[in-house]
Parts: C-alpha cells; structure tokens; sequence
C-alpha cells in the first residue's frame, strides 16, 4: 500500500496527468464561453457558429502541429517512464503518425481531466476530515462521532497516488501503440534493417571476392615464383635474381590490393580515398607478372579495351585474374591462352589451359569459380566453365549495357 509513496515514478506519472488536465483548460474554458454565449441567445448565430469554427479548427490543429508527437514522445519516455521505440523518420510528421498523437492527446487530457478531479477533491477533503474532530464542519458531526475522520483523510492521499500510479500505467502501456512506430512504419523499418543487413553482406562477399582475386593471384604466382628459384638456385643465379625481383614486385602489389581492400572497411571512405582498381588497360600487367613464373601466358584482345565501361573493365580484369590463378593453382605451370574481345554490345572472354595432374573435375570449381560466378551475375553476363577436349575452358560474356 505505501510502495507508491517511495516511488519517484509515481509522482513523475502524477506531473504528466496534471499536465494533461492543465492542456484540457483551455479547451473547457472555451466551452464554456460558447455555451454561456448560446445560453444568453443574444448572439448571432452565423458569427456565433463561425467563431465556433475557428475555434475547433484551431483547437484540432494544434494537436496536428508537426513536431507535437516528438515532445509526447519525450514527454512519456520523462515522466511516465513508457518504452516508445524510435519512430520512422521517413513517416515521423506523416499524417497518419500525427492523427494518432493528436489521438494520444486526448487520452491524456481525458485521463489527466480526471486526476485533476480527484486531486480537487482528495485535498479539501483530507484537509476537511483532519480537522473535523475539533471544528464543526457540516454536514459532519464533530467530537467523537468523528474519531474516524484523520484516518480516512491519511488513507485519501494514499489511494490517490495508486489511482495516479494506475493511471499512468494505463498511459504507459498506450503510449507505445500510439506515439511509437505503427504496424505499417515497423515493416518498413524491419525491411530496412534487412536491407541494410543484405548490403553488409554483398560488401562482405565483394570484399571476399577482392582479398581471394587479388592478393590470391599474387600468393599463386610469388609461389611458383619461389618454387622455380629453388630449383635452379645453384645453375641459374640469373634466373634466381629475375625470380626475387618478380616475388618483390608481385609482394608490392599485393599491399597496394590489400590497402584498397582496407580502405573499403574504413568508417567514411569514398572512391576519392580509395587506390584506383585494375582495370583491362592492366592486363599487359598482370599477363607479364604471370610470365615471370616461368608459365607460357599468350594472349589475343581484339577491340578498344579503354572503350569498355569502367565497371565492366573493373570486374573483367578480375575474371581473367581469377581464370589465370586457377590455372596455374590447379593444372601448374601450363601454358594459358587468353582471348579478350570487344564488341559493340558485349565483351568476351575466354581463357583455356591444358588439363594438368591436379585438374578439377567439372563442376568442381573452388571459391575462385563461384566468385566469377558472382561477378558475372552482378553485370548480368554469362559464364560457361569446365572440361573441354584435353583442357580446361572459361568462357565469359558480358553485356556493355548493363544487365539485361
């Protein structure tokens, strides 16, 4: 029974009712200025009902304010100790979010209104029944007739703090369904944090997709590199110091992919903080650091390769990247023929290399395949993989338009 008189929650609720009925005032006050004045009958009735008017209609537009539903937000979140989620700011001031805080406003001032009744009378009548045993106070008798008196008025106070406390309560559990998201506001915010979450995780496989395409290629070549080294470490010291010289390089460009990479996960970055990708213009590049592991690497581009759009170049670099480390991961040093054809509307590739002891089988492809696949899929291409005669064949078509 006192467990409301400890708590401060109690008397903070106890605010927000009184806050409620000192909104509801105004409005009484301008009630009862219309009925006295249709009570007088003296008044025009046109003017009367026009002012009638403007005074409902600036009454209703307060309560449909922008901005209103943010301070009963934090009102009920301040004094009636209410969880009310953070609405959508896209829907925050949309009609339908305004018409339920306006709606909200009238439960408070309807509830408020009636603990400002009780508070009316609970303290006259307390005072009223503490002094009735030493005064007269009609209708009450006084002496002993009224010894229960300073009982009831210690018992008055008491069970206005649990009516104020449940009425806050009530105001607490309704202030989620009317001031927070609605039904229709949380689905959009659940389908944008899935969004959200399914861009987290394209940017995790795209960045999965760098790292392996990459850093992947230069560990694959810097490897054969090493291995061939060590094999005429004693009979070619020429050869062996061509080989450090390649590791090295191969080594710097796999820092230069790795920062790019980095850069990516960096809190603010944007493509003018980020190194420039490797494009088809890098091929050369690319082709000749593989030569020098010692692998046979012949290559046929017909067409203007700087005509491709950026984005196509972009990931069709790393499609060749990826078919030459997966030749040389899985067939050894074989030779590699790679054709790249521009066309007016589409860009061709093709890689092909002899089968070697460690061939995949088809449709055995590592991540390195599956990650073509992707890339390929994003530009809406086709891709074609697998054994073909006595080697194994990349076949890869990409749209210059965009997906189709």
């Amino acid at each position: 029974m006192l467990a409301p008189l400890r708590a401060g929650l109690t008397y903070r609720r106890a605010v927000h009712l009184l806050l409620g009925a000192v909104l509801l005032l105004p409005y009484l006050a301008l009630g009862v200025l219309f009925a006295s004045a249709l009570g007088q009958g003296g008044a025009d009735p046109v003017s009367l009902g026009l002012l009638m008017v403007l005074a409902v209609g600036a009454a209703v537009g307060v309560a449909l304010v922008p901005g209103v539903r943010a301070l009963e937000i934090t009102a009920a979140r301040a004094l009636l100790g209410a969880e009310v989620p953070e609405p959508d700011p896209a829907t925050e001031d949309a009609w339908p979010a305004r018409r339920r805080a306006a709606a909200w406003l009238l439960v408070n001032m309807a509830v408020g209104g009636v603990a400002g009744l009780l508070v009316f009378f609970v303290l006259p009548s307390t005072v009223g029944l503490l002094l009735a045993p030493w005064l007269t106070m009609s209708p009450l008798p006084s002496g002993w007739a009224v010894a229960w008196a300073p009982f009831v008025a210690l018992a008055l106070p008491v069970l206005l703090l649990h009516a104020v406390s449940a009425g806050g309560a009530v105001l607490a559990r309704l202030a989620p369904r009317l001031l927070g998201p609605s039904e229709a506001e949380r689905l959009v915010v659940e389908l944008d944090r899935v969004r959200a979450a399914e861009r987290r995780m394209a940017e995790r496989n795209r960045l999965a997709r760098e790292l392996h395409d990459s850093v992947g290629h230069a560990l694959t070549v810097t490897t054969l590199q090493a291995g061939a080294a060590a094999r005429v470490l004693d009979s070619d010291p020429a050869f062996v110091a061509r080989a450090l010289e390649a590791i090295a390089e191969a080594g710097r460009t796999a820092l230069d992919e790795l920062d790019h990479v980095l850069a990516l996960l960096r809190d603010g970055a944007t493509e003018d903080t980020r190194s420039p990708q490797p494009d088809l213009g890098d091929l050369d590049g690319l082709l000749e650091g593989t030569r020098s592991a010692g692998v046979v690497v012949t290559a046929r581009v017909r067409g203007d390769v700087s005509a491709v759009p950026a984005v196509v170049s972009r990931e069709a670099f790393r499609i060749v990247q990826e078919g030459v480390t997966n030749a040389l991961r899985h067939a050894g040093r074989v030779p590699v023929q790679v054709r790249v054809d521009v066309g007016a509307d589409r860009l061709e590739l093709e890689l092909t290399n002899p089968l070697g002891p460690a061939a995949p089988r088809a449709g055995r492809g590592g991540r390195g395949l599956a990650g073509m696949r992707e890339r390929v899929g994003v530009l809406g291409g086709e891709l074609t993989a697998g054994p073909e005669a006595d080697g194994w064949r990349v076949a890869v078509r990409l749209p210059l338009g965009g997906p189709q």
